[in-house]
């Protein structure tokens, strides 16, 4: 006889085979044991565990021995087969017996003169309802004869309700089990609709993304969804299959807000068998069942989520609607995050848009403005050379000439400014050191009308492969820079050198400096910085912006190090 063992292990343990079995199967484990003592004991032929599924049905989970034809594990049979058998069998202890009655899958031979001893004379069924503490039924344990009772063993019918007992007990811990399981599969599925969703760019893919998975996740044969775009606008929605779509349409979003109310004060998920209007939908949609969830807290713009099985299809549960309703809840938040998050992909577009279009204003403004300083300075040139002006004085002719040359270099640096911002020219082989020199030849007549001179601390050549008319503007702006900042018979210091993945360019001067303060606006093209005599000297003030986005668009970086009255220094990494 096989021992009564534990009914639940708490580790798991190896099978006959040496494999080891899970909780779950330790448990089936010693119900299939429990029978086959139980079957031993009365003498039965068979012996068959079957559990509850739902009101209505239970299931074979164990068969022991040679049951009657049709029986399997798996096998579903009413419950009220089994309330009709308990109510007209004689019960001896906890046990129910009867003869000459079938369940709904059992069939008993009639009484023979040779089985007299026998229950009223028939071969019959020995049943252990399987109740929970409550009263709850939980499974049943049944044999099928001949089942002697007219006069057993000692102690016979109390070791089958200790066998019952424990089959009880197991039948309990897998219940158990089987509820956490699917609260915790529900739990899982719900975040991965969440972590699906979270990835959509806009709420009509968001809700492709929720019809889509819900229906794996409550195991629903059609899901919808909706949305309202903003707090009383009309709805989008999206539905699996598509066909539910079709049928239901974003409209419905609005029917559903009274219905939507009441699941938002019971905090469940309401069903069709609470709300006829669902019901209705549910058939609508080519169903039968529907359970319906808002999306969101109610706070903002309202939504809600669907899913609908079929009439032969299990009811849902309590954890189905607790898991619908929480998902749907949560599904808010990530319906502000996308919405957020579109928003702020709108609005980069439309600065992007904006910025487009300064540039090109700006590209084809000081493009316009090229022509009439050209002839204004070509006219300028005309008038000093007539004698007749020099001699009653050219200072008028003077001012001319130079506001137009101001002009000019505002000009230029609006379109360095814009070119940079454009992108930059192709790479090419050079010789820095040769770049270097033509930029203190570009600043060369402002150094000698300064009396400043230039230090250079540089190799004969230094090659590196770089955007030539970048680099050139980047080096030209911050020698001229370093020569107007500069006091009378000053010097600047000029050194390039190769270091770690590119070159360094290092501009110094002995000017008159930058004020902390003043540091940050530096690379300002809206900001013009001016120390003592910055706002003195001419200039566009763009000169140090075209730089810094110059060689940010190089992949380099520009730094600055200056004290006020001492003067700067400029440093230039470029990668190469």
């Amino acid at each position: 006889m096989t021992g009564l063992g534990g009914t639940a292990a708490d580790d798991a343990r190896p099978s006959g085979d040496g494999a080891t079995l899970t909780a779950d199967e330790q448990l089936v484990d010693d119900v299939a044991r429990i029978a086959a003592s139980v079957c031993e004991v009365v003498g039965a032929r068979a012996a068959v565990v079957s559990r509850v599924v739902d009101d209505e049905w239970l299931e074979v989970m164990t068969v022991v021995g040679a049951p009657s034809e049709g029986i399997s594990e798996g096998l579903r049979w009413l419950r009220s087969s089994l309330d009709v058998v308990v109510a007209e069998a004689e019960q001896v202890g906890r046990l129910h017996l009867t003869g000459g009655r079938r369940l709904s899958y059992a069939e008993v031979p009639t009484s023979t003169p040779e089985t007299e001893r026998y229950i009223r004379g028939h071969l019959g069924l020995l049943l252990a309802p399987l109740l929970a503490p409550t009263g709850e039924l939980l499974g049943v344990l049944a044999t099928e004869g001949p089942v002697e009772i007219a006069h057993p063993a000692p102690g016979t019918c109390e070791l089958v309700e200790l066998y019952a007992e424990q089959a009880r007990l197991a039948l309990s811990a897998l219940r158990e089990h089987g509820v956490l399981h699917e609260q915790l599969r529900l739990s899982y599925a719900a975040q991965a609709v969440l972590d699906s969703a979270s990835a959509a760019t806009d709420v009509p893919g968001l809700l492709e993304v929720v019809a889509g998975a819900l229906g794996g996740m409550l195991h629903a044969r059609g899901a919808w969804s909706c949305m309202e775009l903003d707090a009383g606008v009309h709805a989008v929605a999206a539905a699996e299959p598509a066909l539910v779509g079709e049928r239901l349409g974003a409209d419905v979003c609005s029917l559903l807000q009274p219905m939507i109310a009441t699941v938002r004060q019971e905090q469940l998920a309401l069903t069709d068998g609470s709300a006829p209007l669902l019901g209705r939908l549910a058939e609508v949609a080519g169903f039968s069942q529907a359970m319906l969830a808002p999306v969101g807290d109610g706070t903002g713009p309202s939504g809600a989520l669907l899913a609908f099985r079929a009439k032969d299809d299990d009811e849902w549960t309590h954890d189905e609607r607790t898991a619908m309703f929480g998902l749907g809840r949560r599904l808010g938040t990530v319906v502000d995050q996308v919405r957020g998050r579109h928003r702020d992909q709108e609005a980069a577009r439309e600065l992007l848009r904006l910025d487009e279009y300064r540039r090109d204003l700006v590209a084809s403004i000081t493009h316009d403005l090229k022509t009439p300083l050209t002839a204004i300075a070509l006219n300028t040139e005309l008038l000093e050379a007539d004698g007749r002006l020099a001699e009653a004085g050219s200072h008028p002719v003077d001012a001319i000439r130079r506001s137009a040359e101001r002009l000019a270099d505002l000009v230029d640096d609006l379109l360095a400014l814009a070119r940079a911002e454009q992108g930059v020219d192709p790479r090419v082989d050079l010789d820095l050191v040769e770049v270097v020199r033509g930029a203190c030849a570009h600043a060369e007549a402002e150094a000698t009308l300064r009396q400043v001179h230039f230090e250079l601390d540089m190799p004969e050549e230094l090659r590196a492969t770089v955007h030539p008319h970048a680099v050139a503007r980047v080096f030209a702006n911050l020698v001229t820079n370093a020569v107007k900042f500069s006091l009378p018979r000053g010097r600047v210091v000029l050194g390039l050198a190769r270091v770690d993945g590119g070159v360094e360019f290092r501009c110094m001067d002995e000017g008159v400096g930058i004020s902390p303060e003043r540091l940050d606006a530096l690379f300002d093209v809206a900001r013009r910085t001016s120390g003592s005599r910055g706002e003195e000297l001419p200039g566009s003030g763009i000169g140090l912006a075209i730089c810094h986005r110059i060689v940010t668009r190089l992949g380099g970086r520009i730094d600055v190090d200056s004290v006020p009255g001492k003067g700067s220094t400029f440093t230039v990494r470029i990668p190469c």
